[in-house]
């Protein structure tokens, strides 16, 4: 069972205002800058150089499916500070790691191809057939979802069982309101919790390339949780165990801010007592943020409580709508200003 201190917590950011968020100078927020307090205990521990960043860019940009105009480059990376949190060992915290393009690249990746592809699992998976879009002749990847008619009668996502509550989707339900969850790589159990020892989905070679790049090869990307959420929507407290490797992982942030918990214990060994004693952070993610858990944090209790709306950064706004972009993604202006994803990928096997 989770400890007490950071189930209360959790309800209490996720009953705060964002207003009252943005006043509250317990949280971390780089952005804003961290408090004399903070700074003890949240430290420079490495950078990450313009020089790598803008490598493994140019290493994602060759993975480019074609589905939207890549943006344009117009300033070097900057570099990255890379930040440890004193109580927690292995937390490390990467704010703004991925410069914009690559933000914009990413999504792309995750909601435009990933998405469309059936091997994919989402969280309707199990309740509704699903209208994949039919593979063009000649064309490696199935088209984006983004590019059905949002109302067709033709494009319906029908319950699996008649009898059941659920009810037919169009493609705006689904995309808007449904979907919140997609698996890439092996494919994470929901309901088991559990791996399976075989996967014959292969993790995306151009984002594990940019992960790895990024993270000089200290972990291999074998599966991914891609989570979408609207301001309300929230992750509770949970730990990542299912994972028979040690090594890390690393969680980014796209789109909308979010904030992050994490615990672990005071006193080791009270492991029964949902009363024990916790250190505890509150976090403000932003979109190109990267969180990563490693060494004693890997396993900590952590939560997503709340999820603040209209601060997705104001260029990646229109998403899935470019300058030069194509045209069926117009009447899909703006998806992104009501969303957060978040993509943690995790070695899966020692």
């Amino acid at each position: 069972m989770p400890p007490q201190a950071i189930c209360n917590m959790y309800k209490k950011y996720q009953r705060m205002t964002d207003s009252a968020v943005d006043d509250d100078f317990e949280v971390v927020d780089f952005k804003r800058g961290l408090t004399d307090v903070q700074k003890q205990k949240i430290v420079p521990v490495d950078s990450v150089s313009s020089d790598l960043i803008n490598e493994a860019r140019k290493v994602f940009e060759k993975g480019h499916t074609g589905t939207n105009k890549l943006p344009q480059v117009k300033t070097e990376p900057k570099a990255c500070t890379v930040f440890e949190h004193q109580d927690f060992p292995g937390l490390r915290l990467l704010p703004n790691l991925l410069p914009p393009e690559c933000q914009v690249m990413f999504i792309d990746r995750l909601l435009h191809r990933d998405l469309s592809n059936p091997l994919h699992k989402t969280n309707i998976h199990h309740d509704y057939e699903i209208p994949y879009p039919p593979l063009p002749e000649g064309h490696d990847y199935p088209p984006s979802f983004f590019t059905l008619s949002q109302s067709s009668k033709d494009q319906v996502f029908s319950p699996l069982n008649p009898l059941s509550n659920h009810k037919p989707l169009n493609t705006v339900q689904f995309l808007q309101k449904k979907l919140r969850w997609l698996t890439l790589g092996s494919q994470y159990d929901w309901t088991t919790r559990s791996y399976p020892t075989v996967s014959p989905t292969p993790f995306p070679s151009d984002i594990s390339d940019l992960v790895t790049a990024l993270f000089q090869n200290s972990f291999k990307p074998e599966s991914g949780v891609v989570l979408l959420y609207s301001p309300k929507d929230y992750m509770p407290v949970h730990r990542d165990v299912s994972e028979e490797c040690q090594r890390g992982l690393a969680s980014f942030t796209l789109g909308c801010d979010g904030l992050f918990i994490i615990a672990r214990d005071k006193n080791p060994g009270e492991e029964e007592n949902e009363e024990r004693e916790q250190e505890m952070v509150v976090i403000r993610v932003r979109s190109g943020d990267v969180v990563q858990m490693d060494g004693e944090t890997r396993w900590s209790w952590h939560a997503m409580p709340k999820v603040m709306a209209n601060t997705c950064p104001e260029w990646l706004e229109d998403w899935p709508a470019c300058e030069g972009g194509k045209k069926e993604f117009e009447k899909w202006r703006g998806f992104m200003k009501g969303k957060r994803v978040n993509i943690s990928c995790r070695q899966v096997w020692g």
